[in-house]
């Protein structure tokens, strides 16, 4: 028999759980505060729940973690790991402070179906979605490994893969993330990062979610953009714009447009007027991402002297415009790459 898994279940579904074996909704509450509070995994600890309660539970569920493989530490304070999944795939993900915060870089995806071209883990095709338990896994590992010295503050989805082709275990996650019997997250806190699906940031709006919203652009010319990012060619930029308003309408925050920075690529005075005139009657603010170089992958960083006038230029012209430096580039940082070495020497 497969045992249900209970890492992941927000607490609807845990209660809808526990009605079917014949216990009262509250006991999703109690799990939950075992799980998270106390990151127990042994039922018979659990000692607010009754005997035959956590016997059923012993017989018919599991808690599963994420077994690390590998784990790097950046001189810059970033750490990666690398876990090896139930059915032996691997997942990477990213711990980074910066000052009083502490951010968790999430994957969502085992590979990714989108194919950016400067990307390694567009260069590594897609192997499946990843479930609720194994996304939040990550978090769960890394604030067991942080506690109780540091508390992980914020979270981003921009690890491996897309998470709008994954939106219904993204959005488990993000709930037990957020909730007071979960990890406490501020909704302002998470940030989902996507190329721009559009009828999925429509749901995201219509549902109020109200995490952050950053869209992956890195060009505001149509044919460049499906150059760097052929994957994203079946969502032309133009379908992005109302989608991208009413997010920003029904969340109360307005849209980052993330824009990596590529040398000779998309980093001349011409791409900064593009941006504007695509970007400047639109409730966003652009995020201009330092490159993390990836071996084997022929792009290289913009320039910094670059990097300060496209944001001049974009400040010229009333358009918030930050710098985003890379971290963690002596181990591998970029999304996929550490992925990329251990299938390589596999």
């Amino acid at each position: 028999m497969t045992k249900v898994e209970l890492k992941g279940l927000s607490q609807s579904k845990l209660e809808a759980f526990f009605a079917e074996i014949g216990e009262r909704p509250f006991r999703a509450k109690q799990l939950m505060k075992w799980l998270y509070f106390r990151f127990e995994r042994d039922f018979d600890k659990m000692t607010d729940l009754s005997v035959p309660l956590r016997k059923k539970l012993q017989d018919s569920c599991q808690i599963t973690d994420l077994e690390l493989k590998k784990k790097l530490h950046s001189r810059d304070g970033a750490s990666k790991f690398l876990f090896v999944l139930p059915d032996g795939e691997y997942v990477e993900s990213v711990l980074i402070p910066d000052n009083h915060r502490l951010t968790a870089c999430l994957s969502t995806q085992v590979g990714c179906p989108l194919g950016c071209t400067f990307c390694a883990t567009g260069n590594m095709g897609f192997a499946r979605n990843l479930e609720a338990f194994e996304i939040l896994g990550q978090f769960d590992f890394m604030a067991r490994l942080m506690h109780p010295d540091r508390m992980i503050t914020n979270v981003v989805f921009m690890g491996m893969g897309e998470p709008l082709l994954n939106t219904g275990n993204v959005l488990e996650t993000i709930q037990i993330l957020n909730s007071e019997l979960g990890f406490e997250i501020g909704a302002r806190k998470i940030t989902l990062s996507t190329i721009g699906i559009p009828d999925q940031i429509e749901k995201l709006a219509q549902m109020g979610l109200k995490v952050r919203l950053a869209i992956s652009l890195n060009a505001a010319e149509q044919t460049l953009r499906d150059k760097l990012m052929p994957g994203a060619n079946k969502y032309p930029i133009k379908t992005l714009i109302k989608p991208i308003t009413h997010y920003a309408q029904n969340s109360g925050r307005w849209v980052t447009m993330e824009y990596v920075m590529l040398d000779g690529i998309n980093d001349s005075p011409e791409n900064a007027n593009q941006l504007v005139a695509l970007v400047k009657d639109l409730p966003i603010k652009v995020n201009l991402i330092e490159y993390n170089t990836v071996p084997g992958i022929e792009y290289q960083p913009s320039p910094f002297k670059n990097m300060v006038f496209f944001q001049a230029y974009l400040l010229e012209n009333q358009i918030t415009a930050t710098i985003r430096k890379s971290k963690g580039q002596e181990i591998a940082g970029a999304c996929g790459q550490l992925r990329t070495q251990i299938m390589q020497e596999k």
